[in-house]
């Protein structure tokens, strides 16, 4: 009876670990089994790791008038991320001010983040990991290969598990609007020091297909999957096709707080004027499975 309790307890410990891309997996707090390869390796998809910007006349003669990008004000300082970019990198560790800062994007959600870098007390250098949670990129830091969520915002495994992920105000919009209107704002270079053609996505026509590449848990059909979306503070998913008119704005009440939602049908933008930290645009799909029991608007 001991010999069998002991080879029990080996089971449930050798179950509980396991190793995916080359990560030890240990206890994570989402089901193992849902945690699956995305296709490359760990740091196949390349991080920018000594970015490089350019001025705005500059930006707008390398980008096409319909570049989207995410862009980030702190401290006076301007920065814009191309997606033509972020689509083949997914992560560029960056500083803006005097803060460190992870610009995070998962094409396969359409969900743009930018966190602080800081935890614990230390710096940390964000990659990709090769695996998927619910189709989203799963991220690890590089001091302790603890593997983190994008959209749950946390990490799920390693040194760091649980800690959540602090993010900035962040927003994905036109590039060229954006820097007509803020010429001062820096631009993410395509001199990467990656031989990548950024004139082209690795995702052509990912986002007119009602489907996902990778399976997830809940799946709603109120919505195209891709229709472009707002998560407003966890409670509250705004997809833009609910909104009348082309453009426009309106105060959303959540909870006791008002958030101020400006909309662009044609440039496909769903932006936080305020309290932009706590807003989060992607496919429709991947915030209702990431927060199901939201609103939908």
């Amino acid at each position: 009876m001991k010999n069998f309790l002991l080879i029990f307890i080996s089971l449930l410990l050798i179950s509980a670990t396991t190793r995916k891309n080359g990560f030890k997996i240990e206890d994570p707090l989402i089901p193992i089994e849902d945690i699956l390869s995305g296709g490359p390796p760990k740091d196949g998809i390349p991080s920018i790791d000594s970015p490089e910007f350019i001025g705005s006349k500059k930006a707008k003669s390398v980008f096409n008038p319909d570049a989207r990008a995410l862009v980030i004000e702190v401290g006076g300082v301007k920065k814009a991320y191309p997606i033509p970019i972020l689509n083949w990198h997914e992560v560029v560790n960056d500083q803006i001010s005097e803060f460190n800062i992870a610009v995070t994007y998962c094409p396969l959600c359409g969900s743009g983040i930018i966190f602080l870098s800081d935890y614990g007390g230390r710096t940390l250098q964000f990659g990709v990991s090769g695996l998927l949670y619910q189709s989203d990129v799963l991220l690890y830091d590089r001091q302790t290969e603890s593997l983190w969520s994008q959209l749950e915002l946390k990490a799920i495994t390693g040194k760091y598990k649980g800690t959540p992920l602090i993010p900035l105000p962040t927003a994905h919009i036109n590039l060229h609007k954006y820097l007509e209107e803020n010429p001062d704002a820096l631009t993410l270079s395509t001199k990467t020091g990656f031989v990548r053609d950024y004139s082209s996505s690795p995702y052509q026509g990912y986002e007119r297909e009602n489907k996902t590449y990778f399976p997830v848990n809940i799946t709603s059909n109120e919505y195209h999957k891709k229709e472009w979306s707002l998560l407003v503070d966890k409670k509250l998913i705004i997809p833009l096709g609910s909104l009348q008119g082309k453009k426009g704005n309106k105060v959303f009440k959540v909870g006791k707080e008002s958030f101020k939602v400006r909309w662009d049908k044609e440039k496909k933008e769903l932006v936080c004027e305020a309290q932009a930290q706590r807003c989060i645009s992607a496919y429709f799909f991947a915030l209702k499975t990431f927060y199901p029991e939201a609103k939908i608007n």
